[in-house]
């Protein structure tokens, strides 16, 4: 008999406000690079790190998101930590994933810039033997240098810089697409005609 293959799971959280083709750019990369059977993006509530300015409603950032991947058969969106609400914690997300896909590989998607203070974050020793986290490496980043950076203990650091997910450079930000809509201009070829259309219906971001 044939052994099942386990299921790999990657994890994205972020903002997502809005979501934009770099989002979906770097999601596609991590799902061929990575094997993935699928990927879950999950917008945070609050982000810990992203608390100077109130990002927009939950409900308005989770249906943009469903909105930009639904023809993408592998993608997903949950909303686990809107519905939990609060400071949104990656360890709290992991715990629950693991509780909803048991027996299933996760792997959590990372920024290059956040894994210099990783070893600060909550619970960062139970995050890194819960689950399997990628830095995501960006053409002008250096992970040597990152590393040498990093306040990890020098036995993550290699286990960690040995499995990256090098990107397509994208240059497109959400800021960049907030501060677009603020002021009148086009946004057409950096989200998704779906989340242009939403956002023009709900006069977001203006």
């Amino acid at each position: 008999m044939e052994e099942k293959r386990t299921e790999r799971i990657g994890i994205f959280g972020g903002s997502f406000d809005p979501v934009h083709i770099g989002h979906l750019i770097v999601a596609q990369d991590a799902v061929e690079q990575l094997e993935l059977d699928q990927l879950i993006f999950v917008p945070a509530a609050v982000s810990p790190l992203k608390q100077d300015r109130a990002p927009v409603d939950g409900r308005h950032r989770l249906e943009m998101l469903r909105l930009a991947t639904a023809d993408h058969l592998r993608f997903d969106v949950s909303d686990i930590e809107l519905v939990r609400g609060g400071v949104s914690y990656t360890i709290d997300t992991i715990r629950q994933l693991k509780f909803e896909h048991p027996g299933a590989e996760l792997f959590f998607i990372i920024g290059m810039d956040s894994m210099v203070d990783l070893h600060r974050w909550h619970c960062s020793k139970e995050l890194l033997e819960s689950c399997t986290v990628v830095p995501l490496a960006r053409g002008g980043e250096c992970p040597g240098k990152v590393a040498a950076e990093s306040g990890l203990p020098s036995g993550w650091k290699e286990k960690l810089f040995s499995r990256l997910i090098r990107i397509h450079e994208i240059e497109v930000s959400a800021s960049e697409i907030r501060m677009r809509i603020a002021e009148g201009l086009s946004i057409q070829t950096l989200v998704p005609p779906e989340v242009e259309m939403y956002i023009a219906e709900h006069n977001l971001y203006t």
